[in-house]
């Protein structure tokens, strides 16, 4: 029953916020001092359950306002720079890197990758040697999404090792026909930078980039990273609940960066008309969308391009997600202006309103009012569903076992097995069904337990419990009235052996 109250409660409280999300507390201006962009920031974490929270504003000169709210994983209070994990604002920052080695003359965006790194390909052997650097760095390329070959953590796990593993993948489309995003593609393009420099990933980035950018805690060295990262936290019934985040070494190109706010902030100021690192003609590379998403949305060298929520104002931007954290960079163009921020809690139910808060930010800066979305009812609704669905399978297989301890009633053997065969079938179908539910959410059921670990104990628990029951409907079909084992004939009649 303790299940069901959460449930109910959670349930209650999403209703509850979807009626609050529609009128926003705070209203814009057409200037916002920093207490009013301070104020939206902590309703916002306040109404999802963000423990902690770290932004700020910056322009061509510098941070033009900053804070950070609440505590880290560790219950310590948050700074601006207390470290957090980027999710895929990385990729950006491998864009740009990408970029500088263009201008350096050590990289040809136009080059296909298998000429700079002989070991790659996939199962599509023609199609893998087309692909190109540029086809990367904005997910032309058609490589799949890879799951079950990202976020992890087994020791040996490094950019290049994953390439063996990319051979047996399956393409979606041809190189240039149509865009797919996927994090394999900057993992490979973290291979393609370690072949054409010599050098780690970590080591050409922080030579590169950050140390240029004045950039001095930023990481892609996955040891130094994980003992500076403060563990994050995932939404288990609704609440945020801390938990070892660890980085996966071979990721890092594409979301497995740690930092600071202040960091990322930095790292934004090189994005904006006079700052350090970068020329107009570089960031003009970067930023111009060639790659149509949808209405009004395209994607550019590592970047995404959209408008300001609520505007005409063209943004720039990227929104990242990792096990436990949350982060977004947001270019406003026509101000000479960005908004980044990183939170310490992620759920894929909970991304749409995560990235609320710095699009909300945007919005203000434009004076335009900040677009608040209910909380996804899908949530807590799916929630309920498995426990219910849960329940009914643990009554099946209680009621089968009890009339297995029973005895079976006298019944015709093909009677018997038909209804097995249905049992099993429909079975089968609900195990495959739970077995890709996680696909929904863009995850394996594998790596479910990093994103949503109360969905994945409840599909877990399903799984077992449909197990549970094909076992014992089996047995309940093979035991006869006088023993195991099933015969021809009336039921309960053994044949007599012949004579000789």
């Amino acid at each position: 029953m303790t299940v069901w109250r959460k449930l109910g409660s959670l349930l209650a409280a999403a209703l509850s916020q979807s009626v609050l999300a529609v009128t926003p507390a705070i209203a814009a201006g057409d200037r916002p001092d920093a207490a009013v962009l301070d104020e939206f920031v902590q309703q916002q974490s306040r109404a999802i359950g963000v423990p902690g929270v770290a932004y700020a504003v910056v322009g061509p000169g510098g941070v033009q306002h900053s804070a950070a709210f609440g505590v880290d994983g560790d219950r310590q209070e948050v700074t601006t720079r207390t470290a957090f994990l980027w999710g895929s604002v990385s990729k950006p920052v491998t864009a740009t890197l990408a970029v500088l080695l263009a201008r350096d003359g050590l990289l040809d965006l136009d080059a296909t990758v298998a000429r700079l790194v002989p070991s790659f390909t996939t199962a599509d052997r023609d199609s893998a040697a087309r692909i190109t650097v540029r086809q990367l760095l904005d997910h032309t390329s058609g490589l799949p999404k890879g799951l079950e070959l990202t976020d992890r953590y087994e020791a040996g796990r490094g950019i290049t090792s994953l390439l063996p593993q990319l051979a047996d993948l399956e393409p979606l489309a041809p190189p240039g026909s149509t865009h797919a995003y996927s994090s394999l593609n900057y993992i490979v393009l973290g291979a393609v930078i370690e072949s054409v420099t010599g050098q780690p990933f970590a080591k050409i980035l922080a030579e590169r980039l950050l140390a240029p950018a004045g950039i001095s805690s930023a990481l892609a060295d996955a040891p130094r990273a994980e003992q500076v990262l403060p563990p994050g936290h995932r939404f288990l019934l609704g609440g945020p609940r801390a938990f070892d985040t660890r980085v996966d070494p071979a990721t890092v190109p594409a979301g497995y960066l740690v930092g600071s706010v202040n960091d990322l902030a930095a790292y934004a100021r090189t994005q904006l008309p006079g700052g350090p690192v970068l020329d107009n003609t570089e960031r003009t590379l970067l930023h111009t969308a060639r790659v149509v998403l949808g209405d009004k949305s395209r994607y550019a060298l590592g970047w995404r391009a959209s408008q300001v929520p609520g505007t005409d104002e063209a943004m720039i931007w990227h929104g990242g997600a990792a096990p436990g954290y949350q982060a977004a960079i947001l270019l406003l163009p026509e101000r000479d202006q960005a908004v980044v921020m990183l939170q310490n809690a992620y759920g894929p139910f909970h991304d749409t309103r995560l990235m609320d808060t710095a699009l909300g930010v945007a919005s203000l800066l434009t004076g335009a009012e900040p677009e608040r979305h209910p909380t996804d009812l899908a949530y807590p609704a799916l929630l309920a569903a498995l426990a219910l669905l849960s329940m009914v399978l643990l009554a099946l297989v209680i009621v089968t076992v009890i009339r297995l301890v029973r005895g079976p009633k006298p019944r015709a053997i093909r009677r018997r097995l038909i209804g097995l065969s249905l049992t099993l079938l429909a079975l089968g179908a609900l195990a495959f069904a739970l077995a890709r539910l996680p696909r929904l959410a863009g995850v394996s059921l594998g790596q479910l337990p990093l994103w949503a670990p109360d969905v994945f104990w409840l599909v877990q628990t399903a799984l077992i419990l449909c197990a549970a029951l094909a076992v014992v409907r089996i047995l309940a079909t093979l035991v006869t009235p006088e023993g195991l084992g099933v015969v021809r004939g009336k039921p309960g009649v053994r044949r007599p052996r012949a004579q000789v």
